[in-house]
């Protein structure tokens, strides 16, 4: 009989050892899709600034003086000679030249694509936690599971030694 409950307890010991192994797994993929989520707001933050900057370079009228930052908080005043068009990066380190207006039509299509995955990772982080819940309940019911048989059995040890 004692056999029995000692396999009942490490098969529930296993069990529970294998259920926090997989939230702990949960846990780094909610983690990394979090960075990941981030990583998406920052450039989305980035597309609106840059489209602001645009709608603010298609107002001046050329040969106007504007502050260009040049980073730390720092600018340089110059001169705008020609607001019609703008350098834009394509990706792999190539710029092509385009109008402000073809620029804001990108930077549109960027940031739907941007929405698009922000979407998509909340939907796969908002799955993971549901799952993550699910095992984290299941994990402390056999963790009350285990602490009942082990006090059984201290019982039964104890009954038994009188």
């Amino acid at each position: 009989m004692a056999e029995k409950d000692e396999k009942e307890l490490a098969k529930l010991q296993r069990e529970l050892q294998r259920l926090l192994v997989e939230i702990n797994q949960i846990q780094g993929r909610i983690e990394a899709l979090n960075a990941q989520l981030e990583l998406i707001e920052s450039s989305l933050g980035e597309l609106n600034r840059v489209e602001e900057t645009l709608k603010g370079i298609q107002e001046l009228e050329g040969g106007e003086e504007v502050l260009v930052p040049v980073g730390a908080g720092s600018f340089v005043r110059v001169s705008a000679s020609d607001t019609e068009r703008v350098i834009v990066g394509v990706g792999a380190g190539v710029a092509v030249e385009k109008t402000i207006d073809e620029a804001l039509e990108s930077i549109d299509e960027q940031r739907q694509e941007l929405e698009k995955s922000r979407a998509e990772v909340q939907n796969m982080m908002n799955s993971l936690l549901n799952e993550l819940q699910s095992k984290q309940n299941k994990a402390q019911e056999l963790a009350r599971k285990l602490e009942e048989k082990r006090a059984e059995l201290a019982q039964k040890a104890q009954a038994g030694g009188r």
